[in-house]
């Protein structure tokens, strides 16, 4: 939980004290150049395990966020990294998701914030007990989701949804395959905060 706040806090940080020239870029309201993201909210989570039915759970709410750097090849269409996290500590059990994905945002118009995203990448998920006993599953991931970026000063405000789902995540118990894939998905949403 500490490692997820810090690199929240650090992200934060890396927002705030970006160049000049890209907060007058971020008025023009231009969609051109560099492009940031923080977002922070939360996220529903949920697992489902083939043939290792007792790592499914019910859906659970925790602390959900993204950081998302790259660019606009266009004022419509912007093209990125962005790194995903969902936590829940509960009953003994500390629960953690992370993704890194290549991501895709189109706006199907220039003239408004309204965005439409997609995303692929790898995804982690972690369960561990006060035993130290860890389930480990990692393998790829989809994204899809939407948005909408509203200008607030030298930046937007973005209340944004997202649905990360997964495939092939193969589970790991104290370092040894199972054999069985264990799929995590989020649904995410909040609000970003947006350069340009």
């Amino acid at each position: 939980m500490g490692r997820f706040t810090s690199t929240l806090v650090i992200a934060a940080l890396l927002s705030l004290t970006t160049t000049d020239a890209l907060h007058a870029q971020a008025e023009q309201g231009s969609r051109s150049g560099f492009g940031l993201s923080l977002g922070l909210g939360m996220g529903s989570a949920g697992v489902t395990c083939e043939g290792c039915e007792e790592f499914e759970e019910d859906r659970m709410n925790g602390i959900s966020g993204y950081l998302r750097i790259g660019g606009y090849a266009s004022p419509r269409f912007f093209a990125g990294v962005e790194g995903t996290g969902w936590m829940h500590n509960s009953d003994g059990l500390e629960r953690r998701i992370a993704a890194l994905s290549v991501v895709f945002v189109g706006y199907p118009s220039e003239t408004t914030g309204f965005f439409v995203r997609s995303g692929f990448g790898g995804i982690r998920a972690v369960i561990e007990d006060t035993n130290n006993n860890v389930a480990v599953g990692t393998g790829l991931t989809w994204q899809i989701g939407v948005g909408y970026d509203i200008p607030f000063g030298a930046v937007a405000l973005t209340p944004y949804v997202t649905f990360v789902n997964s495939m092939e995540v193969g589970l790991n118990i104290n370092e040894v395959s199972t054999g069985f894939n264990l799929n995590p998905n989020i649904l995410q949403y909040g609000l970003a905060i947006t350069l340009p």
